[in-house]
């Protein structure tokens, strides 16, 4: 793992946090207007059936983000991974960069299924790699402090 001085360090960890709020943010704005995306992607002569779905998939969609900001803010608050330069780099790299994506699916009122590369790439990914550091102190009681 590479080590990072103190004064990049001091502005990693707020850095992080206002990426995890700005994507959540983002999240709450989808969550809110998503009948606009999901009546766009479906056809003129669409029916409620269909509209049901749709609505369905991205209340899930939404969910499972919203899922992943719980775990990942349970490690940051809890100070588990606070500290971790190398995790403090993803989550802000995947939050920005998810913040923006999810921005611009409403703005441009895009397909729907578009959330779910989002929630897979930038949402899961380090939803996952906060559990793992969290096993890893929890478990193997690796302390990073």
């Amino acid at each position: 793992m590479f080590q990072l001085g103190l004064p990049a360090m001091r502005h990693l960890v707020p850095l992080r946090f206002l990426a995890m709020v700005g994507h959540f943010l983002a999240t709450l704005v989808f969550i809110f207007s998503r009948k606009d995306n999901i009546i766009v992607a479906l056809k003129f002569d669409y029916t409620s059936d269909e509209l049901n779905d749709a609505d369905q998939t991205m209340i899930a969609a939404s969910m499972l983000i919203v899922g992943c900001f719980v775990i990942e803010a349970f490690g940051f608050f809890a100070g588990f991974t606070m500290f971790s330069p190398a995790l403090a780099l993803l989550h802000t790299t995947c939050h920005v960069t998810g913040g923006i994506l999810l921005s611009l699916i409403v703005i441009e009122k895009a397909h729907y299924n578009y959330v779910w590369f989002v929630f897979g790439f930038f949402s899961a990914l380090p939803a996952c790699c906060e559990l793992g550091a969290l096993s890893d102190t929890l478990c193997l009681r690796n302390m990073r402090w």
